[in-house]
């Protein structure tokens, strides 16, 4: 099949030797070939660089760091060379089903100016499905993001000429606060529920990180005002249960009780009902937490 739409896929990867060659095999050999793979190694030690040279295929750009700049930085610098006219974002440990590219292409070709296909399948370190999301996602567009149902780069597609770039001071949130901006500044964004993303879990997931908690406090902080009246308890809730996940209890229920009096029908969700009941009262977490200290954001 020809090209379509001039697509160019970024990786960043820092020391993904594991990893990072099923990735690039998973975006060269799709239904709708990408124009370029471009692999933006961020300082890596081990041997990235040799995996991304055994795979002969003309279409593969490797670019490198001369220091670590973090994943915000190395995508945007990927971005910046880019000849596409849509941007597909892959992390170095994911992996894409064979139409992904496809099943994107169609909505963006369609003027849509971003489009998100949601991940539902989760493998493990050798590819092998090991969960399966069964999270209901609303219609309304608007309530997914601000309820950071949406973030995951390597579902995220975009045209080119509308990327403003990812933010370092909201690593590790840096993909949800993307959505976020792009929804205020009126994008059009399509969510699509087709299992066409493979997430990979493993221990290196920046979500079980303490600064996971406190980049989503700053984001929630920065755009708390911005939000339109409508989905600001959604970011309230989501903020709350993060808080409360990492044992932050006095400001997780503080939250959480400020969002439920905006919208008491939010515990119709029996998701939010159950974490809240699972992580509200940890007591051990939360003496964890007073013990640890604060990440720099």
């Amino acid at each position: 099949m020809a090209e379509r739409g001039k697509v160019s896929v970024i990786i960043p990867v820092h020391n993904g030797e594991k990893f990072l060659k099923r990735a690039i095999e998973t975006a060269l050999y799709q239904t709708a070939p990408p124009l370029e793979v471009i692999v933006v190694d961020d300082a890596s030690t081990d041997r990235t660089r040799e995996v991304v040279g055994s795979i002969k295929d003309p279409r593969i750009k490797y670019l490198r760091n001369d220091v670590n700049r973090e994943r915000a930085y190395t995508r945007n610098r990927g971005v910046e060379v880019a000849r596409g006219d849509f941007i597909f974002f892959l992390d170095y440990d994911d992996e894409w089903k064979e139409d992904y590219l496809e099943s994107s292409l169609e909505y963006l070709e369609g003027g849509y100016d971003v489009v998100y296909s949601f991940p539902r399948e989760f493998i493990d370190g050798n590819g092998k499905v090991i969960r399966v999301s069964r999270k209901p996602l609303p219609k309304d567009t608007g309530a997914i993001i601000f309820s950071s149902l949406i973030g995951y780069p390597s579902a995220t597609s975009m045209r080119k000429d509308i990327f403003t770039g990812y933010r370092d001071e909201y690593i590790p949130r840096e993909d949800w606060e993307l959505f976020i901006r792009s929804f205020l500044e009126g994008r059009s964004i399509k969510v699509l529920d087709n299992r066409k993303v493979l997430i990979r879990e493993h221990e290196g997931r920046t979500s079980r990180s303490l600064k996971f908690m406190h980049s989503t406090l700053k984001l929630y902080k920065d755009y708390k005002d911005k939000v339109p009246e409508e989905y600001l308890p959604q970011l309230t809730l989501h903020t709350a249960l993060i808080c409360l996940r990492f044992g932050n209890l006095p400001r997780g229920w503080f939250l959480f009780f400020k969002s439920i009096a905006r919208k008491p029908s939010l515990l119709k969700n029996s998701r939010n009902l159950i974490n809240v009941l699972k992580w509200g009262f940890r007591v051990d977490r939360f003496f964890n937490y007073l013990q640890r200290p604060s990440p720099r954001t």
